[in-house]
C-alpha cells in the first residue's frame, strides 16, 4: 500500500511528538521524586532541631558534633552530613 509522502510525515511527527511528552511526562515524575525525597529529608531534619532555655536551636546527632545555630544552618547541616 502506498501512503503519500504528507501523510508519512504527519505520522512520522506524531511519532516525534509522542516521545518528546513521553520525555516531558518521566522528566516531572522524577523532579517530583526528587522533590518528595528532599521535603521528607527536610521534615526529618526538623525534627532533629531542639531549643536551648536560651531560646538557641541546637542539633546533637548520633555520632556527630553539637551544633547550634539557626533553623536553615541546622538543617543545611543534618542534610550535608547525611543525618537526615
Amino acid at each position: 500500500m502506498h501512503i503519500p509522502f504528507i501523510e508519512q510525515g504527519n505520522i512520522i511527527m506524531q511519532n516525534v511528538e509522542r516521545q518528546l511528552e513521553a520525555r516531558q511526562s518521566r522528566r516531572m515524575h522524577a523532579e517530583d521524586r526528587f522533590l518528595n525525597r528532599i521535603e521528607k529529608r527536610e521534615a526529618a531534619a526538623e525534627a532533629m532541631i531542639g531549643e536551648l532555655n536560651s531560646g538557641k536551636l541546637y542539633v546533637s546527632p548520633v555520632g556527630g558534633k553539637y551544633r547550634e545555630g539557626t533553623r536553615a544552618d541546622l538543617i543545611a547541616f543534618l542534610l550535608r552530613s547525611n543525618y537526615a
